[in-house]
């Protein structure tokens, strides 16, 4: 468990005193002051400071709560401190967690559907709109996303609607070719035909009906019924029901169903 310390203000914090001449103890940073934690691998980390032992530092992100080893830590900048306090040359990207539920907006650049594709089949999308947390853009317009078909069932003889699910596995941003790994999936189902069906049934037992009528009388009214009936089932029973056919060029809308870290170059930063 890390245990809060209190302390005392302080702008800027350098740990083993990388990247930067001057240096404040890390315990002269207030708990509750938002800070920057740069990492030794140039990551950027910004976050209120939340507590801290001998071991680790926490910080907690708009969507996160993050450990880090102190033994990882360059430098700390208090956010709104001087002016004239950058941040230290060895930062060279910030760090930025997306949430689970992010929305990504995607165009397929592969055509699927539900009675030709087959499970594990790859499917290709682009992001059509910019993701953008905490003022950022965090995913780039053109980026790919990557995932398979991971089940899909064709179309029944009257029961059992055709579905199709996608399920995405990675995305690899335009800028930078960097692959981040994510999970989203999207599922579809074929709307119901039973209305349709009905309707099959319903017109040649009509028609059956009058042909028999006309043939028989009252009689002969009900054989044709029966007749008409047994003709528009023997129809239903063999037409499938509607396909789900999703071109290239389809929209789609994923949610993602874990946080992602992604990391945004400094220099484009606003």
């Amino acid at each position: 468990m890390i245990m809060k310390i209190p302390t005392a203000f302080a702008l800027v914090v350098m740990m083993g005193g990388a990247g930067c001449s001057r240096g404040v103890d890390l315990e002269s940073v207030a708990d509750g002051s938002e800070v920057d934690v740069i990492r030794q691998d140039g990551g950027v980390v910004r976050g209120t400071l939340a507590a801290r032992d001998d071991e680790r530092v926490e910080v907690d992100t708009r969507s996160a709560s993050l450990s880090i080893a102190r033994d990882q830590i360059a430098a700390v900048r208090v956010v709104g401190g001087a002016p004239d306090d950058p941040l230290p040359a060895i930062a060279t990207f910030r760090e930025l967690t997306l949430p689970a539920d992010t929305r990504l907006t995607v165009r397929l650049e592969s055509a699927v559907a539900s009675d030709t594709g087959r499970v594990e089949d790859p499917v290709e999308a682009t992001l059509t709109n910019a993701v953008i947390f905490d003022g950022i853009e965090v995913l780039s317009v053109g980026s790919r996303v990557h995932g398979v078909i991971s089940s899909v069932e064709p179309a029944g003889k009257v029961k059992g609607r055709a579905t199709l699910a996608l399920q995405f596995d990675s995305i690899v941003l335009v800028a930078s070719d960097d692959r981040y790994p994510m999970t989203a999936h999207v599922d579809f189902t074929a709307p119901a035909t039973r209305g349709q069906d009905a309707a099959k049934i319903a017109i040649p037992a009509a028609a059956g009906a009058i042909i028999g009528g006309l043939a028989g009388g009252k009689k002969g009214a009900a054989v044709g019924t029966a007749v008409g009936g047994g003709a528009g089932a023997a129809v239903v029973l063999s037409t499938s029901g509607q396909e789900i056919r999703l071109p290239v060029g389809t929209i789609v809308t994923l949610a993602l169903v874990q946080a992602i870290d992604v990391r945004v170059p400094i220099d484009r930063l606003p």
